[in-house]
């Protein structure tokens, strides 16, 4: 299933960049399905990056700082929630500048 998310979100973040919303509803329909099947997604794209960021694994470019930000997300951070337990499933790979 976290290919799928991947593929999805892949495919979601392709047509942002280009700046073609048309689809941007059908995306929050199936991110909405992911959901309603305990799969939590998580995009950090521009969150202040830490070193103890656990659910992360991060490429830096430059010197990191206290304002070093998640540049791009090439791949998000994918939880399944089971019997009140959060499972981190998969680990986001972002950019760091």
């Amino acid at each position: 299933m976290t290919e799928i998310i991947n593929q999805i979100f892949a495919l979601d973040s392709r047509l942002k960049k280009e700046n073609n919303e048309s689809g941007h509803r059908y995306f929050e329909r199936i991110y909405h399905e992911f959901e309603s099947l305990g799969f939590q997604i998580v995009n950090p794209l521009g969150q202040t990056y830490r070193n103890e960021m656990t659910d992360v694994e991060a490429n830096i470019l430059g010197d990191l700082s206290r304002n070093s930000t998640i540049t791009k997300v090439l791949k998000p951070v994918i939880y399944q929630i089971e019997n009140n337990e959060t499972k981190l499933l998969q680990k986001g790979i972002v950019i760091v500048e």
